[in-house]
C-alpha cells in the first residue's frame, strides 16, 4: 500500500502523514520533497517568487521516490508526505501572481518571504518565470512517468469552510502565513483533484478527500484502506 497525502500548505496534512504512521509503525513515511531537497542543500522558493527550476525538481524528486518505491520495494507500505501533483496548483498560483503572464498587477497577492537568506526575489517585478507552457510540462512529465499508478491511494485534504476543523496557519518558519494564499492554493487543488485530473484520464489512482479533527482523520484513512 503506497498513499501520499496532498493539499495546501497550513493543513495539517504532514500531521496526519506523522500520526498515521505513528499508529502503523509498519509504513515507511517519506518526507515532503522540499525538506528532502533542502537537505541536500538545493534552494526552493515558494508562492510568486516559485521558478520553472524549483517545481520541476520537486516534481520530479516525487516522481522518482514512488517509482523507485515500487520498483525496488514492491512490499513495503509507504505513506508520502505530497504526490507528484502538489506542485501544479502551485505552478498555477506562480504564474498567476509573479509571471510576466498573470493576473493584471493590481490582483496580484503578494506574500512575504519569511526566511532570511531567500529575499534576492522581493523586488524583481516579475519573479517567477512559471508559464501556461511549463504547468502543461508538468503535466506530461507526470503522466508519461506512470507515476501516478503506482499511488495506491492519494489522499486530498482540503479547505472545508468550518473554523473548528481547519488549522490555524503557523508559522514555521519556511511558508509564508497569508491566509489568502493558502486559500488561493486550496481552490486550484479543489480544481486538481475534482476537475482536471479526471478530465485528463491521466492514468491516475484512486483519489478521496479527508477532513475533520486531527483523530478523526486518522480514523478516515484507516476506513478507507480497510484498517479499521
Amino acid at each position: 500500500m503506497r498513499i501520499a497525502i496532498s493539499g495546501s500548505h497550513s493543513l495539517g496534512k504532514s500531521t496526519l502523514v506523522r500520526d498515521f504512521q505513528a499508529a502503523h509503525p509498519e509504513f515507511e513515511l517519506l518526507d515532503e520533497p522540499y525538506r528532502e531537497l533542502v537537505a541536500h542543500h538545493e534552494r526552493i522558493h515558494f508562492a510568486e517568487r516559485a521558478s520553472q527550476r524549483c517545481n520541476r525538481l520537486m516534481t520530479q524528486h516525487a516522481i522518482d521516490r514512488i517509482n523507485q518505491a515500487r520498483l525496488h520495494r514492491p512490499n513495503t507500505p509507504l505513506i508520502c508526505d505530497r504526490s507528484c501533483l502538489d506542485f501544479i496548483p502551485y505552478s498555477h498560483y506562480a504564474r498567476a501572481m509573479g509571471s510576466s503572464e498573470g493576473l493584471p498587477l493590481q490582483q496580484r497577492l503578494k506574500t512575504a518571504e519569511v526566511r532570511p537568506d531567500m529575499q534576492e526575489k522581493n523586488g524583481l517585478p516579475f519573479p517567477s518565470d512559471i508559464n501556461a507552457a511549463f504547468i502543461e510540462e508538468l503535466w506530461r512529465t507526470i503522466t508519461e512517468s506512470k507515476a501516478l499508478s503506482h499511488y495506491d491511494l492519494i489522499a486530498f485534504v482540503p479547505l472545508t469552510g468550518d473554523p473548528s476543523l481547519d488549522p490555524c496557519m503557523e508559522n514555521d518558519g519556511i511558508r509564508s502565513v497569508e491566509r489568502a494564499y493558502r486559500d488561493w492554493v486550496d481552490a486550484a487543488f479543489k480544481q486538481l483533484y475534482r476537475h482536471d485530473l479526471p478530465n485528463r484520464n491521466a492514468g491516475s489512482c484512486r483519489v478521496v478527500e479527508i477532513s475533520g479533527s486531527r483523530p478523526d482523520r486518522v480514523m478516515q484513512l484507516e476506513r478507507v484502506i480497510g484498517m479499521a
